[in-house]
């Protein structure tokens, strides 16, 4: 991985170069719950609960609703598993990401391979930090997963300056920034 640059402007502009794997998907997933808090936690649980009422009064049978909640269960886990395999899967073709961001207009320009794209700030919902990274997010209500900006790719002061700049530019969301 190279290490981030800034360039000429550089209390307004962070560049990172890097590429995107399992882990980092995971923890945007993660992070993204996080995010959606308590209400969306809980509207993501209602089908299940819902599932698991309908066959326990359908059948009667307890320890077959039994089952049928610890389906539900593993399957949430496994949900995030597959999804975060299937997003680096299908990242690996697009090689390392070349992101800036600027804190003016110009917003967050994303660049790989074969494809350039810039989001401007008003596209863009909301921010959250984990302890590897930034998860750009979209906005409300369904807070999807723009971007991961891992902090594997910056520096100390480079990763000061674009907490400065997400800060002044986007909501935070999912509590206070991870201790460092």
């Amino acid at each position: 991985m190279t290490e981030g640059l800034s360039s000429a402007t550089e209390d307004t502009v962070v560049e990172l170069r890097y590429e995107l794997g399992r882990p980092d998907w995971s923890d945007a997933l993660r992070a993204r719950g996080r995010a959606r808090g308590i209400k969306g936690r809980l509207r993501g649980l209602a089908s299940p609960v819902l599932l698991v009422g309908a066959v326990w009064l359908l059948s009667g049978n307890a320890l077959l609703a039994g089952f049928a909640l610890l389906g539900c269960a593993s399957g949430l886990v496994l949900r995030a598993v597959v999804l975060a395999h299937r997003l680096t899967k299908t990242g690996a073709p697009l090689g390392p990401w070349n992101v800036t961001v600027a804190d003016s207009g110009d917003g967050v320009r994303f660049g790989c391979t074969d494809m350039e794209t810039r989001r401007g700030w008003r596209s863009l919902g909301g921010y959250v930090e984990t302890v590897a990274g930034f998860v750009l997010l979209s906005p409300a209500p369904h807070l999807l997963v723009v971007h991961y900006l891992p902090k594997r790719a910056l520096g100390r002061d480079t990763t000061d300056r674009l907490r400065g700049i997400l800060g002044r530019r986007l909501p935070q969301h999912g509590g206070r920034p991870p201790r460092h």
